[in-house]
C-alpha cells in the first residue's frame, strides 16, 4: 500500500507539473485596445477555456504544454496559438478583413476632434462604475463636470445644463434624458451603449462646427462597420429587461436593433424605503439603427428611436399633498448621407423629432407638444496637413402649450386661483459656418472657426468665433489654449427668442502614459442670458494611476469662483460658485473575471433662500411666505456619497458569457438635502433628499 501511495503521488505530480496555470490579455492588434469577453478555448477540449474579463485579461488553470488555444472574438479573425507553458500571453487580433466583393467606408471625423478634451470610447462607458452603462453619466465622471443634482443633464464648467450640446450622429438633441424628474432615483441618457462607436467631449469652447451651444458638447457617434458575426445581448436586472442583436443583411447592408423595458415593482420592492416617494415608474423604448455602405464612396445611415415612459410620484407643499403623474412620448428618426469624392466630402444630415409631455397633478392639467426638425448640408476637404468643413444649417423647432395651472405657486390645490392658456412659440435657427483645422508641424495644431446666423423673427445678428492651438510637448503630453464667442437662441418670449452669449478662454494640459493619466485645466467664462450676467473662473485637476498590483485608483478636484449679475447691477453668488468638487473611483481587481469598485463625490451644498417670515392672505386663506434676498443666500449642507459595486464575468462557453453586477449607491446612507419643504404655516421645515441607499443587482448575456 506504501508503494501505492508513492506511484500515485509520484503520477499526480508529474501531471501537476505538465499543467501549467497561465494569464493572459487578448488586444486589438491596431488599436491595442483590450477586448471585452474574447474567448479562448483549447483546440483538443472546449471545455477548457476562459473569457476575457473588463480588463481584456483571463486566466486559464487547467492548460497543458502544448496545447493549441483557439481565440475568437466577434468581428475579429479567429487566431491559434501553441501554448509553450508561458506564464503571461499576450494575444493581438487583428479585425476581419472583407473580401473585395465587400465595400469599405473609411470612418468620418469629426474636424475639431485633434482639441478634444477626452475621447470616450464603447469600452470605456462599460468600465467606468460612475457611468451606470450611460453615455451621458459617464460625463460626470470627468473633473470638468458640474452637474450639482443626480441627473443626465450635464453641466459643464459652471455652465447650466442648458447651454450643453448632445449630438448623435450629427443632428443636436434637446432632450436627451428620460424621467428628466424622478425624483429620487436619478436620470439616464436615451442612447444604448452598444451602439455608440465613440464620444467626443468639449466641455468649453465647443467646436463651431456645431451650433447653438455655448458651453460644452458632447458629440456621440455610432459604428460604421458591418458585422461578420451576429451580435445578440440581454439584459436582466431590477429595473430593466433588455435586449439587443445586430447583423449585417448581406456585404453592405446591416441592422440593429433593441429595445428596453423599465418597470417599477421589482426594484421598489427591494427598495421601500430608499423609493417611498416613488409611486411608479415604467418605460418602454425602440431603437433601429440601418446602416447601407452603398459603394465605396458612400455610405447611408438611418437611426429611429421611440421612447414611452411614465412615473408618479409624491408631491408635496405646504398646502398640497398628491400625486404627481407625467406621461411622455417621444420618437426621432435620424438620417446620415455621405459622399466622398477624392479629397472631398458631402454629407447631409436629417433629424425629425416629436415629444408629446403630460403633466396633471390636483386640478392642474399640462401639455407640450415638441416638434423639431433639423437639416444639414456640408463640405469637407482633407490633405495631409489641412482639414477645412463649411456647410449651412436650419434648425426649426415649435413649442405648444395647452394646459390648465394654479396661478400662485404657495396656493396650489382645491379652491386656489388656476388659469387656462394655449399658444405656440417657434424658435427658426439658419446658420453658415466654416471651421479649420491646420497641422502645421509635428509639434502645433491651429484650429479656427466661425458660424453666423441668418437672422429672422427679430432675432439678433450674431456672429460667433473661436481660435484653438495645440501643441504637443512629447509623445506622452501636450497642451491646448482656446478662446472663443458662442451664441444659442431659445424659445422667444414677448415675440423674440432668447439670446445667451458666451465669451470663453480655457488651458487644458495632458499627460498620459502606461502608468499615469493627468490632467490640468484653467479656464474663465462670462456669459448673458436675458439680461443676467454670469462670471465663472476656475481650475480642474484629475489623476489615474496603479496604486498596487491589483489596485487602481483616480481622483479629480475643481474649484469655481462666480458671481452673477442682475440687469439693475444686483450682485449675487453664482449657484456653481464651489470651493471644492472632488471626485474619484477606486478599482480592485480580485482575479481575472472578478472586479470591484467604489466610487465616491464630494462638494459643497447647493446655494438657497431662507425662509424669513410668512403673513396669513386672508383672501386666499394661506400664508405667503417671504424669502431672503438673492444677495444673501444661505448654503444647504454638503454633499457626499460613496457607492459600491461588483462584478463578474461567467464563461459558459464559446459562444455564451454572461457579466452580473451589483451595486449599492449611497452605501452609508447619508442624507443629501435636494431643498426644503414647508407646513402650511411655515411653521415647520423638513428636507427632500437625494437619493439614499439604493441596492441594484443584474446580468448582462451575450449569446
Amino acid at each position: 500500500m506504501k508503494y501505492v501511495l508513492i506511484i500515485l503521488f509520484s503520477t499526480l505530480s508529474l501531471v501537476a507539473m505538465a499543467q501549467v496555470a497561465t494569464k493572459g490579455i487578448v488586444k486589438d492588434a491596431s488599436t491595442n485596445e483590450a477586448l471585452i469577453g474574447a474567448n479562448i478555448f483549447s483546440k483538443s477540449n472546449w471545455k477548457i477555456g476562459a473569457s476575457t474579463d473588463l480588463n481584456g485579461e483571463f486566466t486559464i488553470t487547467n492548460l497543458t504544454k502544448g496545447d493549441t488555444l483557439i481565440v475568437s472574438y466577434i468581428g475579429y479573425k479567429e487566431k491559434e496559438v501553441v501554448f509553450k507553458g508561458d506564464e503571461h500571453l499576450t494575444i493581438q487580433l487583428f479585425p476581419t478583413v472583407q473580401s473585395m466583393a465587400e465595400v469599405t467606408i473609411t470612418a468620418e471625423k469629426m474636424v475639431a476632434e485633434e482639441f478634444t478634451y477626452k475621447k470616450v470610447k464603447r469600452m470605456d462607458i462599460y468600465l467606468n462604475p460612475s457611468a451606470k452603462a450611460d453615455p451621458l453619466l459617464a460625463t460626470n465622471s470627468l473633473p470638468s463636470s458640474t452637474t450639482l443634482d443626480e441627473s443626465a443633464n450635464i453641466s459643464f464648467r459652471g455652465s447650466s445644463p442648458d447651454e450643453t450640446g448632445v449630438f448623435f450622429n450629427n443632428v443636436p438633441l434637446y432632450d436627451a434624458v428620460r424621467f428628466s424628474q424622478l425624483n429620487g432615483i436619478g436620470t439616464f441618457g436615451i442612447f444604448n451603449t452598444a451602439i455608440v462607436d465613440e464620444m467626443l467631449v468639449f466641455p468649453g469652447n465647443p467646436p463651431l462646427e456645431y451650433g447653438n451651444t455655448t458651453s460644452g458638447l458632447i458629440a456621440i457617434k455610432t459604428a460604421e462597420d458591418i458585422p461578420e458575426e451576429k451580435v445578440r445581448t440581454a439584459t436582466v436586472s431590477l429595473a430593466s429587461y433588455g435586449l439587443l442583436m445586430s447583423q449585417k443583411l448581406n456585404k453592405k447592408q446591416a441592422i440593429t436593433v433593441f429595445s428596453n423595458y423599465q418597470p417599477a415593482a421589482i426594484i421598489k420592492a427591494f427598495n421601500t424605503e430608499a423609493l417611498n416617494d416613488i409611486k411608479d415608474f415604467n418605460s418602454v423604448d425602440l431603437g433601429l439603427s440601418y446602416l447601407n455602405a452603398i459603394n465605396e464612396t458612400t455610405i447611408l445611415k438611418v437611426f429611429n428611436y421611440t421612447l414611452l415612459e411614465g412615473y408618479d410620484f409624491n408631491y408635496q407643499t405646504p398646502t398640497l399633498t398628491t400625486t404627481f403623474e407625467q406621461r411622455k412620448k417621444r420618437n426621432f428618426t435620424i438620417t446620415n448621407l455621405r459622399k466622398k469624392i477624392g479629397k472631398s466630402e458631402l454629407s447631409f444630415n436629417n433629424n425629425i423629432s416629436f415629444t408629446k409631455t403630460q403633466f396633471n397633478y390636483a386640478d392642474a392639467n399640462i401639455e407640450l407638444n415638441y416638434f423639431d426638425g433639423f437639416a444639414s448640408a456640408n463640405y469637407k476637404y482633407a490633405t495631409t496637413n489641412l482639414i477645412f468643413k463649411t456647410g449651412a444649417a436650419f434648425d426649426y423647432r415649435e413649442q405648444h402649450f395647452d394646459g390648465t395651472f394654479y396661478i400662485i405657486d404657495y396656493a396650489e390645490g382645491e379652491g386656489y386661483p388656476m388659469a387656462s392658456a394655449t399658444n405656440t412659440t417657434e424658435l427658426i435657427r439658419p446658420e453658415v459656418y466654416g471651421f479649420l483645422t491646420y497641422f502645421i508641424n509635428d509639434k502645433w495644431t491651429l484650429g479656427s472657426g466661425l458660424r453666423k446666423n441668418l437672422p429672422v423673427d427679430n432675432q439678433s445678428n450674431f456672429l460667433s468665433s473661436q481660435l484653438s492651438t495645440k501643441y504637443n510637448l512629447n509623445n506622452n503630453s501636450s497642451l491646448t489654449f482656446a478662446i472663443g464667442n458662442y451664441h444659442r437662441f431659445d424659445f422667444p418670449q414677448n415675440e423674440k427668442a432668447i439670446l445667451n452669449e458666451s465669451k470663453q478662454v480655457s488651458i487644458d494640459y495632458s499627460y498620459e502614459s502606461n502608468q499615469v493619466n493627468f490632467t490640468a485645466s484653467a479656464f474663465g467664462k462670462e456669459s448673458i442670458t436675458d439680461g443676467i450676467t454670469s462670471e465663472v473662473a476656475g481650475i480642474e485637476l484629475f489623476v489615474k494611476s496603479k496604486i498596487v498590483n491589483k489596485l487602481t485608483g483616480q481622483i479629480s478636484y475643481s474649484l469655481i469662483d462666480g458671481i452673477s449679475q442682475n440687469s439693475d447691477g444686483t450682485e449675487y453668488p453664482n449657484k456653481y460658485d464651489l470651493d471644492y468638487f472632488v471626485r474619484g473611483n477606486l478599482e480592485w481587481r480580485m482575479n481575472a473575471n472578478w472586479t470591484a469598485n467604489s466610487t465616491f463625490s464630494f462638494r459643497q451644498g447647493n446655494f438657497y433662500q431662507p425662509l424669513t417670515s410668512s403673513t396669513f392672505d386672508s383672501n386666499l386663506g394661506v400664508y405667503s411666505p417671504e424669502y431672503s434676498s438673492l444677495t444673501d443666500q444661505s448654503r444647504l449642507p454638503d454633499y457626499g456619497i460613496i457607492d459600491m459595486s461588483i462584478s463578474r464575468m461567467i464563461p459558459v462557453n464559446e459562444n455564451l458569457n454572461i457579466i452580473c453586477f451589483g451595486s449599492v449607491n449611497n452605501i452609508l446612507n447619508k442624507e443629501n438635502i435636494r431643498t426644503y419643504r414647508y407646513n402650511f404655516d411655515y411653521s415647520e421645515r423638513s428636507s427632500s433628499l437625494f437619493s439614499q441607499r439604493t441596492l441594484y443587482f443584474g446580468a448582462v448575456i451575450n449569446f
